[in-house]
Protein backbone atom coordinates (compact mmCIF):
# COMPACT_ATOMS: atom_id res chain seq x y z
CA UNK A 1 0.00 0.00 0.00
CA UNK A 2 1.45 3.08 -1.18
CA UNK A 3 0.43 7.03 0.83
CA UNK A 4 -0.04 10.35 -1.27
CA UNK A 5 1.57 13.15 0.52
CA UNK A 6 0.75 16.57 -1.25
CA UNK A 7 3.36 18.81 0.24
CA UNK A 8 2.69 22.22 1.30
CA UNK A 9 4.73 25.28 -0.60
CA UNK A 10 8.34 24.41 0.56
CA UNK A 11 7.79 21.62 -1.75
CA UNK A 12 9.69 18.26 -1.28
CA UNK A 13 12.35 18.97 1.70
CA UNK A 14 14.60 16.61 3.55
CA UNK A 15 12.05 17.67 6.45
CA UNK A 16 9.57 16.02 4.62
CA UNK A 17 12.04 12.72 3.85
CA UNK A 18 12.22 12.17 7.53
CA UNK A 19 8.46 12.57 8.02
CA UNK A 20 7.68 9.62 5.32
CA UNK A 21 10.98 7.53 7.30
CA UNK A 22 8.95 7.63 10.40
CA UNK A 23 5.61 7.03 8.87
CA UNK A 24 7.35 3.69 7.99
CA UNK A 25 5.57 2.79 4.65
CA UNK A 26 6.16 3.77 1.01
CA UNK A 27 5.17 6.84 -0.01
CA UNK A 28 4.46 8.78 -3.55
CA UNK A 29 5.41 12.56 -2.87
CA UNK A 30 3.57 15.07 -4.93
CA UNK A 31 4.22 19.39 -5.14
CA UNK A 32 3.43 22.33 -6.52
CA UNK A 33 6.76 22.30 -8.39
CA UNK A 34 7.85 20.29 -11.82
CA UNK A 35 11.19 19.87 -10.29
CA UNK A 36 12.01 17.93 -6.85
CA UNK A 37 15.53 19.81 -6.35
CA UNK A 38 13.80 23.24 -5.03
CA UNK A 39 15.12 25.32 -1.72
CA UNK A 40 13.49 28.62 -0.13
CA UNK A 41 14.72 30.36 2.30
CA UNK A 42 11.51 31.46 4.02
CA UNK A 43 8.04 31.08 3.65
CA UNK A 44 7.07 33.94 1.73
CA UNK A 45 9.37 33.29 -1.12
CA UNK A 46 7.92 29.71 -1.14
CA UNK A 47 4.59 30.91 -1.63
CA UNK A 48 5.53 33.56 -4.19
CA UNK A 49 7.20 30.64 -6.81
CA UNK A 50 3.77 28.36 -5.60
CA UNK A 51 1.76 31.19 -7.25
CA UNK A 52 3.73 31.57 -9.94
CA UNK A 53 3.50 27.92 -10.62
CA UNK A 54 0.02 28.34 -10.96
CA UNK A 55 -1.25 28.00 -7.40
CA UNK A 56 -3.98 25.40 -5.67
CA UNK A 57 -6.12 25.14 -8.60
CA UNK A 58 -3.15 23.78 -11.04
CA UNK A 59 -2.21 21.95 -7.75
CA UNK A 60 -5.51 19.91 -8.02
CA UNK A 61 -5.19 19.47 -11.18
CA UNK A 62 -1.71 17.54 -11.11
CA UNK A 63 -3.24 15.53 -7.64
CA UNK A 64 -6.62 14.52 -9.53
CA UNK A 65 -3.94 13.50 -12.40
CA UNK A 66 -2.13 11.08 -10.29
CA UNK A 67 -4.42 9.57 -8.71
CA UNK A 68 -6.20 9.03 -12.34
CA UNK A 69 -2.81 7.64 -13.29
CA UNK A 70 -2.60 5.38 -10.14
CA UNK A 71 -6.22 3.93 -10.68
CA UNK A 72 -4.80 3.32 -14.66
CA UNK A 73 -2.49 1.18 -13.35
CA UNK A 74 -3.95 -0.33 -10.82
CA UNK A 75 -1.87 0.43 -8.13
CA UNK A 76 -2.78 0.67 -4.43
CA UNK A 77 -3.15 4.12 -2.94
CA UNK A 78 -5.79 3.98 -0.34
CA UNK A 79 -5.09 6.88 1.87
CA UNK A 80 -3.83 10.21 1.15
CA UNK A 81 -1.86 13.14 3.42
CA UNK A 82 -1.71 16.66 2.74
CA UNK A 83 -0.28 19.47 4.08
CA UNK A 84 -1.15 23.20 3.45
CA UNK A 85 -1.12 23.83 0.28
CA UNK A 86 -1.41 20.21 -0.33
CA UNK A 87 -4.29 20.10 1.62
CA UNK A 88 -5.92 22.45 -0.30
CA UNK A 89 -5.69 20.85 -3.67
CA UNK A 90 -6.63 17.29 -2.33
CA UNK A 91 -10.05 18.90 -0.75
CA UNK A 92 -10.35 20.22 -4.39
CA UNK A 93 -9.77 16.71 -5.86
CA UNK A 94 -11.86 15.05 -3.35
CA UNK A 95 -14.81 15.53 -5.41
CA UNK A 96 -13.36 14.23 -8.41
CA UNK A 97 -14.16 10.45 -9.51
CA UNK A 98 -10.54 9.85 -9.20
CA UNK A 99 -11.19 10.26 -5.47
CA UNK A 100 -12.94 7.16 -5.48
CA UNK A 101 -10.09 5.19 -4.57
CA UNK A 102 -9.09 6.62 -1.44
CA UNK A 103 -10.28 4.81 1.79
CA UNK A 104 -8.82 7.85 3.66
CA UNK A 105 -7.04 11.43 3.29
CA UNK A 106 -5.86 13.49 6.15
CA UNK A 107 -5.53 17.11 5.74
CA UNK A 108 -3.29 20.02 7.78
CA UNK A 109 -4.34 23.29 7.89
CA UNK A 110 -5.71 23.75 3.92
CA UNK A 111 -6.57 27.04 4.57
CA UNK A 112 -7.57 27.20 1.11
CA UNK A 113 -10.73 24.78 2.01
CA UNK A 114 -12.60 27.80 3.21
CA UNK A 115 -12.50 29.35 -0.77
CA UNK A 116 -14.43 25.31 -1.86
CA UNK A 117 -16.66 24.59 1.28
CA UNK A 118 -19.72 23.46 -0.91
CA UNK A 119 -17.38 20.62 -2.32
CA UNK A 120 -18.91 17.13 -1.64
CA UNK A 121 -15.98 15.04 -1.18
CA UNK A 122 -16.53 11.23 -2.49
CA UNK A 123 -13.74 9.94 0.34
CA UNK A 124 -13.63 10.17 3.58
CA UNK A 125 -11.38 12.92 5.14
CA UNK A 126 -9.95 14.11 8.32
CA UNK A 127 -9.54 17.83 8.09
CA UNK A 128 -7.30 18.96 10.82
CA UNK A 129 -6.57 23.10 11.42
CA UNK A 130 -4.42 24.95 13.32
CA UNK A 131 -5.99 27.01 15.77
CA UNK A 132 -4.28 30.84 15.38
CA UNK A 133 -4.01 31.10 11.30
CA UNK A 134 -3.81 34.94 10.08
CA UNK A 135 -5.97 35.07 7.22
CA UNK A 136 -9.12 33.59 8.49
CA UNK A 137 -11.16 32.16 11.65
CA UNK A 138 -10.26 28.69 12.06
CA UNK A 139 -12.69 28.26 14.69
CA UNK A 140 -15.36 29.27 13.14
CA UNK A 141 -14.40 27.73 9.88
CA UNK A 142 -13.84 24.17 11.70
CA UNK A 143 -17.67 24.68 13.15
CA UNK A 144 -19.00 25.00 9.99
CA UNK A 145 -17.41 22.36 8.35
CA UNK A 146 -18.45 20.12 11.60
CA UNK A 147 -22.51 21.59 10.36
CA UNK A 148 -21.89 20.48 7.45
CA UNK A 149 -21.13 17.13 7.87
CA UNK A 150 -17.13 16.81 7.65
CA UNK A 151 -14.63 15.26 10.42
CA UNK A 152 -13.04 18.83 10.99
CA UNK A 153 -10.86 19.23 13.93
CA UNK A 154 -8.56 22.04 15.59
CA UNK A 155 -5.19 20.89 17.43
CA UNK A 156 -5.19 23.77 19.92
CA UNK A 157 -2.51 26.20 20.78
CA UNK A 158 -1.07 25.45 17.28
CA UNK A 159 0.03 27.66 14.55
CA UNK A 160 -0.02 27.34 10.72
CA UNK A 161 2.45 25.18 9.30
CA UNK A 162 2.65 23.03 12.44
CA UNK A 163 3.81 19.78 10.61
CA UNK A 164 6.86 21.07 9.01
CA UNK A 165 10.15 21.96 10.64
CA UNK A 166 10.83 25.05 7.96
CA UNK A 167 7.53 26.78 9.17
CA UNK A 168 7.41 29.54 11.92
CA UNK A 169 4.41 27.41 13.32
CA UNK A 170 6.80 24.34 13.75
CA UNK A 171 5.46 22.37 17.12
CA UNK A 172 7.82 19.36 17.74
CA UNK A 173 4.97 17.81 20.12
CA UNK A 174 2.26 18.13 18.15
CA UNK A 175 3.90 16.80 14.83
CA UNK A 176 5.09 13.75 16.91
CA UNK A 177 1.75 13.44 17.92
CA UNK A 178 0.13 13.16 14.51
CA UNK A 179 2.76 11.07 12.84
CA UNK A 180 2.39 8.56 15.30
CA UNK A 181 -1.69 8.73 14.64
CA UNK A 182 -1.10 8.23 11.27
CA UNK A 183 1.56 5.63 11.44
CA UNK A 184 -1.33 3.90 13.22
CA UNK A 185 -4.23 4.58 10.89
CA UNK A 186 -1.77 2.81 8.00
CA UNK A 187 -0.80 0.13 9.47
CA UNK A 188 -4.84 -0.47 10.31
CA UNK A 189 -5.48 -0.01 7.26
CA UNK A 190 -3.06 -3.08 6.08
CA UNK A 191 -4.03 -5.32 8.53
CA UNK A 192 -7.54 -4.71 6.94
CA UNK A 193 -6.21 -5.49 3.62
CA UNK A 194 -3.45 -7.64 4.22
CA UNK A 195 -2.92 -8.18 0.30
CA UNK A 196 -1.39 -4.63 -0.33
CA UNK A 197 2.54 -4.04 -0.13
CA UNK A 198 3.52 -2.18 3.07
CA UNK A 199 6.99 -1.42 1.73
CA UNK A 200 8.92 -0.11 5.15
CA UNK A 201 10.95 3.20 4.58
Amino acid sequence: MTVLIATDVFGITPGLASLVRSLGCECLLVSPFDDTDRYFQSEQKAYHAFLAAGGVARYADKVSALLHENSVQNKTIRIAIGFSAGASALWMSSARPEAAQLQAAVLFYGSRIRDHKDLQPICPLRLIFAEKEAAFDAVELTQELQRRGHQAELARTTSHGFMNPYSRGFDVKIQAMYLEQLATQIQDMHSANPRSELACA
